[in-house]
């Protein structure tokens, strides 16, 4: 089993220290002593974790060397080929890069906390706490279907496996949204938006991004030779459903009534929805021949028969620029312009923060 997805709303990569930040608030940030991640992450699977405050961030923002190190772990992937001293090194490096990640979004929190508190907007610092425990919540639901975990006790055991806590994830989505909130507020302050014009360009730019697999959903119903004293019953039985849902009879239905097969399990469906994917293979060329709305005449196969319908099809190509594909291209725009203001940002508050960080 390898490490959790990358969590959704994941830190973005800031700036690196500023060459001249030294003396301008930094203090401690000499970090050639960071402590072996390996022998951390076991402490954390084998007993409780003791709280190991590692950073500072203004007045009160503390970073703890468990979250450095789960945030480490997700990125597991990075670190799997490597062994020995080739493998330290690198979580070395890793823990390096995490922990400045972490101290750039809580120096933007920092600064978000500072500025609503002196313009009195109490309670936009909690509207923003509450949308982020919102999208956090939804985001770890998502991962969890990913993983078709059952319940929370088994999504936490799953995390446990792989060196993680929940309470340390959900932490890490809530304080990232509510930066990620705070640098689009700026933007929306300097009246930054993404025109149509912007989105065009794009989409015309960037079309390897926009391509559409062939891509069909279908219901499927099978008349089994073993339920029929003859394969002329069996087809005669089939050709009557087909007759059915000629006149208007609710395909579905249909399927739960009469299939012999998985379909009526599945509330209609076939099995597969890319090329290749289509089961069982003696369906694939009349499914793929379909168009959205269509239905099959009756097929024979060496089990039996079956009716094939489909519901949708993608067919491959470049997608349309259609209302679907403005959104997903105004939110990559987006994104790129709170990624840019973000690392702007970051760059500021580096020599304005004070930030201590305690070598061991």
């Amino acid at each position: 089993m390898g490490v959790v997805p990358a969590i959704p709303g994941g830190a973005i990569t800031g700036s690196p220290v500023p060459p001249d930040a030294k003396g301008a608030g930094i203090i401690n940030t000499n970090y050639s002593s960071v402590k072996n991640v390996v022998n951390a992450a076991e402490l954390l699977k084998s007993s409780a974790p003791r709280v190991k405050v590692v950073a500072v961030v203004g007045a009160s923002n503390l970073i703890t060397d468990q979250e450095v190190i789960e945030a480490v772990r997700q990125r597991f992937g990075e670190l799997q080929a490597l062994e020995g001293r080739n493998r330290v090194a690198k979580e070395k490096e890793l823990y390096t890069a995490e922990l400045r990640k972490t101290i750039e979004r809580e120096l933007i929190l920092d600064e978000m906390y500072g500025k609503l508190k002196k313009a009195g907007k109490l309670a936009v610092i909690e509207e923003i706490k509450e949308f982020a425990s919102d999208t956090a919540g939804r985001q770890l639901r998502e991962i969890g279907k990913f993983y078709r975990v059952k319940s929370e006790d088994d999504f936490k055991a799953l995390l446990r496996m792989q060196g993680l806590t929940m309470p340390v994830i959900r932490r890490q989505i809530e304080r990232q949204i509510m930066a990620d909130q705070y640098v689009g507020s700026l933007l929306k302050e300097k009246g930054h938006r993404v025109g149509l014009s912007e989105m065009r360009e794009y989409y015309d730019t960037h079309p390897q991004e926009f391509q559409a697999p062939d891509r069909v959903k279908w219901q499927h119903l099978f008349v089994s030779f073993t339920k029929h004293q003859t394969p002329q019953a069996a087809f005669n039985h089939a050709e009557g459903i087909r007759q059915k849902a000629s006149a208007g009879a609710d395909f579905v239905a249909l399927v739960k009534q009469f299939d012999d097969g998985f379909a009526a399990r599945q509330n209609g469906f076939g099995t597969g929805e890319k090329r290749g994917e289509i089961q069982p293979l003696d369906l694939e060329s009349t499914v793929w021949s379909l168009k959205a709305g269509q239905m099959s005449a009756v097929i024979q196969t060496p089990t039996g028969y079956h009716l094939v319908k489909v519901i949708e099809r993608d067919y491959a190509g470049l997608r349309p620029f259609d209302a679907k594909v403005q959104d997903e291209v105004r939110e990559k725009l987006n994104k790129k312009l709170r990624q840019v203001e973000y690392k702007k940002l970051v760059e500021v508050l580096w020599r304005k923060g004070v930030v201590r960080v305690f070598e061991e």
